[in-house]
């Protein structure tokens, strides 16, 4: 299930796929965590958790968009003008939903 996770050419079983989706996600959450955690120790002020949401979300965006194209660079996809769509959708998704959303498109690309 957790095999090969930082092999982006390899092609994954859909079981395979949520491994990844599970073992990414873990790793978004726990990098926003950190950046957080990090901001809090810098500045106090009344907002800090809106400001680590905020910046959690930012790096969702920032982190399904650079898995989903590097998927596709790696497989040698980048002139598929549908699969490109799709790792757009992933930024997207991120944005309304975080990584929890912004995952699945990339979770999907590497069944591809």
């Amino acid at each position: 299930m957790f095999k090969n996770l930082l092999d982006l050419e390899y092609k994954r079983t859909w079981l395979q796929a949520i491994g990844f989706y599970l073992a990414y996600f873990l790793f978004i959450v726990l990098l926003g965590f950190l950046a957080g955690a990090l901001i809090g120790l810098a500045f106090s002020g009344s907002n800090l958790f809106g400001i680590g949401v905020q910046i959690g979300n930012i790096m969702a965006i920032i982190i399904c968009l650079a898995l989903s194209f590097t998927i596709l660079y790696k497989k040698n996809q980048l002139k598929s003008f549908g699969l490109i769509l799709l790792a757009l959708l992933s930024g997207i998704l991120a944005f309304f939903g975080g990584g929890l959303l912004g995952l699945i498109p990339a979770a999907f690309l590497t069944t591809r």
